[in-house]
């Protein structure tokens, strides 16, 4: 059999392979981690998004009920007491008449 001498450049040859695999394997590893956790991250975004553009409906369906005109109009009879106003409250003005 013959011993095969390790020399200095194997050695050093051999450390810089299996530092540059394990720095390689190491971003691959970090690399997946994050885009799945990036994945998740979209994932809940698009959650909320969903969320809040229920709310906004259901916010843009009350406005529209509590800006009814019939609403208004009876929250001003019967709250405020307001009336039609009489005949001889209405002035009616003519189009080249001062301000």
């Amino acid at each position: 059999m013959v011993r095969h001498k390790w020399n200095l450049k194997g050695i050093a040859l051999g450390a810089a392979v299996a530092v540059t695999a394990a720095g390689v394997l190491t971003f691959y590893v970090w690399y997946q981690t994050e885009s799945v956790q990036l994945g998740l991250e979209i994932h809940k975004c698009d959650a909320r998004i969903r969320e809040i553009e229920k709310a906004i409906e259901a916010l843009k369906l009350k406005r529209a009920a509590l800006l009814d005109p019939g609403r208004v109009e009876a929250i001003a009879r019967e709250k405020l007491g307001l009336t039609d106003p009489s005949n001889a409250d209405v002035v009616f003005r003519t189009a080249d008449a001062p301000r």
